[in-house]
């Protein structure tokens, strides 16, 4: 009979308590053999798989599949210029009005002598006649060099710093590009010269009315120029002694 704590007759030690033979080793925790062979039972390898399926739900996410926030700047042109608000329409009608009759006079008087002999010898030439050719030649002149002035006028005071004629300060107008940033000096000689062409020669204003069914309030010669006419942001709006000084 073995005694607890004492060897065996034949000199094989009895077990002690709470030991198992040699013979046998405890399962480990993660698939250890629990036989000398290393085979699991059906039993066993169901709960491993269950504990392998379980730790691999319950295992945090990886760091890189964090969303990181995005610290890359705006690019140039994507962002609206703090001196421009929306489109308008209205006020620049009225501030090309303005600077048109201000341009007319300028050049008027200038060329006052010459025109003021022209008109009166159409009135008192015959039709066909050398002095009427002469009058509508130099009335001609006078629309050309108009015109020159209006875009010579144009292109100075909207490519600067100003971005706008005298008018158009006047009324808070501002030309832009269509992201709402300075216009390119190329943008505003297309818009003061081809577009103005173009524009003056349709009939009853249509290429300025183009701008009344679109929702930007591009005319026409905006569509060529690849501009556009916004208010003037109140924070950015200068006095007269700063614009002027």
């Amino acid at each position: 009979m073995a005694t607890f704590g004492k060897k065996r007759a034949g000199g094989e030690q009895a077990p002690r308590f709470g030991k198992r033979p040699a013979a046998t080793t405890s399962a480990g925790v993660f698939g250890n053999p629990a036989h000398p062979k290393g085979d699991l039972s059906p039993e066993a390898r169901a709960f491993l798989e269950a504990e392998r399926s379980m730790r691999n739900q319950a295992a945090p996410a990886a760091p890189s599949s964090i969303p990181m926030p995005s610290y890359a700047s705006p690019k140039s042109g994507q962002t609206q210029s703090k001196s421009a608000g929306k489109p308008v329409f209205g006020r620049r009608v009225v501030a090309r009005i303005f600077d048109e009759l201000f341009v007319l006079i300028t050049v008027g008087i200038i060329f006052m002598p010459s025109l003021t002999s022209a008109i009166s010898a159409l009135a008192s030439s015959d039709v066909g006649s050398p002095e009427e050719a002469r009058a509508n030649i130099e009335i001609l002149k006078f629309g050309a060099v108009c015109f020159l002035a209006q875009a010579l006028y144009g292109i100075l005071l909207e490519s600067s710093g100003m971005q706008a004629t005298i008018g158009k300060l006047m009324f808070g107008a501002v030309v832009t590009d269509t992201n709402g940033q300075k216009p390119t000096l190329g943008a505003v000689i297309m818009r003061n010269t081809l577009g103005r062409l173009v524009v003056n020669m349709i009939p009853f204003g249509g290429g300025y009315a183009v701008g009344l069914f679109r929702g930007d309030r591009r005319c026409l010669h905006d569509l060529i120029g690849n501009t556009m006419v916004r208010a003037r942001a109140p924070q950015a709006e200068s006095s007269y002694s700063q614009v002027f000084a």
